[in-house]
Order: C-alpha cells, then sequence, then structure tokens
C-alpha cells in the first residue's frame, strides 16, 4: 500500500538507508500539489529578488569578460578593451550583491519554514484535512523571530569560528615552525572538526521546527541524536546532495548560454535582460530543489528519534482500539480492474 505521508505513523518510522531517500520522493510525489503552492507563496519571491541581485552582478562580471576577451582578439592588451571607469565596487555590483545576499538569507529561510511548517502541519492536523499555505504561514509566523534570531547567532558563531581557526593555524604554525607540523596536523584537524559540527548540526531545523525548543536545547539535541549515527547521516547528505546537484543543473544552463553569449557577443544572447532572467531561473531552481535535502534531513530526524524514544511505536500502541474513519472516495470513475474504495 502506497504511503500517503498524512498521519505521524507515518512518519515516525525506523528507515534503512535507502528507505530514507524513498520516503523523500514519495512525500513530494503524495504532497507536490500543496507543498509546490506554499512553496510559490513564501518561497518564489525571495529566490527572484536573488535573481535579480546576482544578476545584476553577473551581467558586468560576464560584460567584463567579454571585453577582455575582445581586447585579446585585437592583439592588443587587455585593458585597451575595458571602460576607463570599471570597477568591480562599482554602485551596480555592490547594490547587486548586496541584494542577492539579503534574499538569498531570506529564500533560506523562508524554505525552511515552509517545508518543516508544512512536515509540522500535516503531523498536527487530521489526515482529511488539507495543508493550505495559510496554515504553513500562521507555522512560520509563529516562529519567524527565533529564525532571525538563529541567522543572528549562525553568522556571529562563523566569524567566531574563521577567527578561532585563524588562531588555531597561528598557533600550530608557531609550535611547528620550520618542520611542517602545523600543516600536517592543524589543517586535517580543523578540516575534521569543521564536517563534524556541519554534519552533526545538518539536523539543527528539523529539531527546532519538529521539537520548537530553545535555541541551545536544539543544539544539544542534535549532538544527542547523532551519537553513533554521524556517518549515516554523512552518507544520506552526501547522496541527497548529489541527487539535487543533478536535478539543478538544468536551471544552470540558461546562464551559461548568456555568460558565452557576452563572452562571443552573440547576439541576443547577450542581453543584459535575458541574463536577469537565467539568473532567476537558476536562483528559483536551486531554492526549489533543495526542498530535497531538507526532507531527507527530516526523515533521517524521524528515523533518529524513532530508534532511540521508539515515538511512531508508542502511536500505534494508542491507536489500537481506536474506530478507523471510512476513506472518502476521491472520484466516482474507476477502472475495470480498480477495487474502489469502501
Amino acid at each position: 500500500m502506497k504511503n500517503t505521508y498524512t498521519t505521524p505513523a507515518d512518519f515516525w518510522k525506523e528507515r534503512d538507508f535507502g528507505a530514507k531517500i524513498s520516503a523523500t520522493f514519495e512525500f513530494i510525489g503524495a504532497h507536490w500539489r500543496p507543498l509546490g503552492k506554499c512553496l510559490l507563496y513564501f518561497v518564489l519571491p525571495g529566490a527572484l529578488l536573488m535573481g535579480i541581485g546576482l544578476g545584476l552582478f553577473t551581467n558586468s562580471m560576464f560584460d567584463r569578460m567579454g571585453s577582455a576577451t575582445a581586447g585579446r582578439q585585437l592583439g592588443g592588451p587587455v585593458e585597451i578593451a575595458q571602460p576607463a571607469h570599471y570597477s568591480p565596487f562599482n554602485a551596480v555590483n555592490i547594490s547587486g550583491i548586496s541584494l542577492g545576499m539579503l534574499a538569498s538569507v531570506l529564500s533560506f529561510l523562508l524554505l525552511v519554514g515552509t517545508v518543516y511548517g508544512y512536515v509540522r502541519a500535516r503531523l498536527r492536523l487530521p489526515a482529511a484535512e488539507p495543508i493550505t499555505p495559510a496554515i504553513v504561514w500562521a507555522e512560520i509566523r509563529a516562529r519567524l523571530g527565533r529564525m532571525v534570531l538563529v541567522v543572528v547567532v549562525v553568522v556571529g558563531a562563523y566569524f567566531a569560528a574563521v577567527l578561532g581557526a585563524i588562531a588555531l593555524v597561528a598557533l600550530f604554525a608557531r609550535i611547528g615552525a620550520g618542520s611542517g607540523w602545523s600543516g600536517v596536523v592543524g589543517v586535517p584537524l580543523l578540516i575534521s572538526l569543521v564536517m563534524y559540527l556541519a554534519i552533526t548540526l545538518s539536523l539543527f531545523f528539523p529539531v527546532l521546527w519538529l521539537e520548537d525548543g530553545s535555541l541551545f536545547a536544539t543544539v544539544g539535541r542534535c549532538f544527542q541524536l547523532i551519537k553513533g549515527r554521524w556517518w549515516a547521516t554523512f552518507g544520506l547528505l552526501l547522496v541527497v546532495g548529489i541527487i539535487q546537484g543533478a536535478m539543478s543543473v538544468v536551471f544552470i544552463l540558461p546562464q551559461y548560454a548568456v555568460m558565452f553569449g557576452k563572452m562571443l557577443h552573440v547576439p541576443g544572447l547577450s542581453s543584459d535582460a535575458l541574463g536577469l532572467v537565467a539568473q532567476c531561473i537558476y536562483t528559483v531552481g536551486i531554492m526549489f530543489t533543495y526542498a530535497v535535502p531538507l526532507l531527507a534531513l527530516a526523515f533521517q530526524y524521524f528515523h533518529l528519534a524513532e530508534q532511540k524514544e521508539g515515538w511512531g511505536l508508542r502511536l500505534l500502541v494508542d491507536a489500537l482500539g481506536q474506530p478507523q474513519a471510512i476513506p472518502v472516495a476521491q472520484s466516482s470513475h474507476y477502472r475495470p480492474d480498480d477495487e474502489g474504495e469502501y
């Protein structure tokens, strides 16, 4: 029987590696219409803004690359092909990068909120009740302040980690000066630490949204759940990352066409407007396909929580003896081999 992912027991299950990936795409197949509608409402505007901002910057960069190519073809120095007033820090580049960065943060927050808000609503509401954008927005709005706080804390922690890494490398360099010891031991150690923390904290948003705990409690919960399952989580992220990357390749093709069009001065392909459209297609595609690893992480969270605490088993035990709802037929027209719904 095909899983429709409409009851909590459908989510709280132990799954092997392949079953987690299958569950991710089964969920998308069962809920693509209402989930896609929510993504259009909440993620699309931010993704378009990100595309416009990055498009302003990439258009300028591709134009400069095309001018450099023309200068080489003329046999003269590259500088003669560059506009005298060109600067990588001009107003268009700075505004484009700023808009792109702000919109990317906003889009990511809304993407996380939409995906996990949808899952949370599906866990909370009766199976027969459809999930609407209004319901998902209520979930997002209730946690928007916390999500902004997370961004501030994460950005601060990132800069603190960078400064700490620099100080640690400098310390290794001082201790192992002249022996190469700092490079042999220090750099791999830092890379291993960063990877360990990145995979462990990849469960942060599923835990934050589905358990509704505080910021520090969520971090501690990630370490608790990942214990003994770090490599499994790493492998899952690696595989779904490859899948998501393969899915997003099609969205970057228009951008490559514009890049080569500007570099080779192909009529039509060198248009700035086309460059903005191509960048918007890429950013929208990236944001929408990134829902795949987010959902995979959600099923990894359900798997780990079920493995350690047995929530799904409790739900099944509680459901024993409860009257079962009679399914409602979705259509009165059946195929000759269809038994119908009773």
